[in-house]
């Protein structure tokens, strides 16, 4: 299982979109656990889209993106979708290119507020019984959901890596500590 980086919540930023996509991050990453380099942002950019892209097309379309809020436990409404759409399609022609998509995705410095608002919606994605805890049980639904195979065990062990207190649940607190660390759950072997 490869990482899982979160791009549902930026899907609701508001004014923040840029015209064109950020420059590539050429970051060097440490190596996966067998061996080989693990991925670089562009790279994971590009599988989350083509995850957001059901059809292959090279682009999400209006159904596309209901899909995906749908089999996340989360049905957008059709205004919810209308505004994502307007948001993210810089050119208008009626879908989200990869460049697009990580134009939207680029996090703009100096907007607390909307960082905050936007790891929100993404907590309250996973936390789907709303008691302020991401479960175990919880993870492996959202994981499975973006089409990734994940074990409730496999996802303990992913919790394991951000529980600070160890009760074996992500508050939200705990949730923007691993957010702000890379935004992603950590690769289990």
């Amino acid at each position: 299982m490869g990482k899982i980086k979160m791009p549902v919540p930026s899907l609701f930023r508001r004014g923040r979109r840029s015209k064109s996509p950020p420059p590539p991050q050429q970051q060097a990453e440490p190596e996966s656990a067998g061996g080989s380099p693990a991925r670089t942002a562009e790279e994971e950019m590009e599988r989350v889209f083509r995850k957001f892209d059901a059809n292959g097309d090279g682009r999400i379309s209006r159904s596309e993106l209901a899909a995906l809020f749908e089999s996340l436990g989360h049905a957008a409404s059709e205004d919810e979708l209308a505004r994502m759409m307007a948001e993210a399609d810089a050119d208008g022609d009626g879908f989200i290119s990869l460049g697009e998509f990580a134009a939207l995705n680029a996090t703009v410095a100096g907007d607390a507020a909307a960082v905050e608002e936007d790891l929100r919606h993404a907590f309250r994605v996973f936390d789907a019984d709303g008691n302020g805890t991401i479960s175990a049980a919880e993870l492996a639904r959202v994981l499975r959901g973006l089409g990734e195979s994940a074990s409730v065990s496999q996802c303990r062990r992913m919790i394991e890596g951000v529980d600070q207190n160890g009760d074996g649940l992500i508050s939200f607190e705990e949730f923007k500590v691993m957010m702000a660390g890379g935004g992603c759950f950590a690769k289990i072997a």
